[in-house]
């Protein structure tokens, strides 16, 4: 059944996409439970006295026990799905915001309208360094290894945008005037959209890149021709 549930979604390709997609049902599961027993205590009385003479609804404070006592169920029973949901997707956020793991290859994104920029640490293996590499075309492509550890380095030049790839199942704004570490596993080869999924301007819709996931071979081959490039290092 959650098979089912989750292949509604684009196909996970990352170490802790399955994790996402779990986490996504047990909320969504837990809040429509809590909507149905709403609605029913809402529209029950509607409908049983719909066409009954029934004088005239009261104004209840909750001052009163028997009234005050359903309150508090009610504020007990939110917390504890509060409680739940926390408690469940705690480890998940943890593992992505906090654990950040030793990079095996690390790359900087930074969003400017309207275009994402790659830049790649250059020949000495080293981000942050004289020789790095940046691309700054419109539908560039992000290269990256796959089954390795890639740690990103999210940045913005102007306005807010927000980093995006369905399939990683990894969605974090870029704010400018801050440096925020994501990181990802990519397990499957491929060619994938990168978005900005936070409206930045009048051609937020151009902002289209893509995500490339290929091998270590062919990850290496695509830096080697940056290089031959001498793609010059604007940031």
């Amino acid at each position: 059944m959650m098979k089912y549930l989750i292949s509604i979604f684009p196909k996970g390709i990352s170490t802790y996409s399955e994790e996402m997609d779990n986490l996504f049902w047990f909320i969504t599961i837990l809040v429509s439970i809590a909507f149905v027993i709403s609605l029913y205590i809402l529209l029950r009385p509607l409908v049983l006295n719909h066409y009954k003479k029934v004088s005239k609804a009261a104004y209840f404070t909750g001052e009163d026990k028997k009234h005050f006592r359903w309150i508090v169920i009610a504020m007990a029973l939110l917390a504890a799905s509060d409680f739940a949901i926390l408690l469940v997707e705690h480890p998940t956020w943890a593992k992505i915001e906090q654990e950040i793991p030793n990079p095996d290859f690390h790359v900087a994104v930074i969003g400017r309208q309207w275009n994402w920029i790659f830049q790649y640490p250059g020949e000495d293996g080293k981000l942050y360094t004289a020789d790095d590499v940046v691309v700054d075309e419109q539908n560039s492509e992000l290269h990256v290894p796959v089954n390795k550890n890639v740690v990103v380095d999210l940045k913005a030049k102007d306005v807010v945008h927000s980093f995006f790839i369905p399939e990683l199942r990894l969605k974090q704004d870029n704010v400018p005037g801050r440096t925020i570490k994501r990181w990802f596993n990519a397990t499957v080869e491929g060619k994938y959209d990168l978005a900005c999924a936070e409206i930045c301007g009048v051609l937020h819709t151009n902002m289209r890149n893509f995500l490339v996931v290929e091998s270590q071979e062919k990850n290496d081959l695509y830096l080697k021709n940056l290089y031959e490039k001498k793609v010059t290092n604007k940031q």
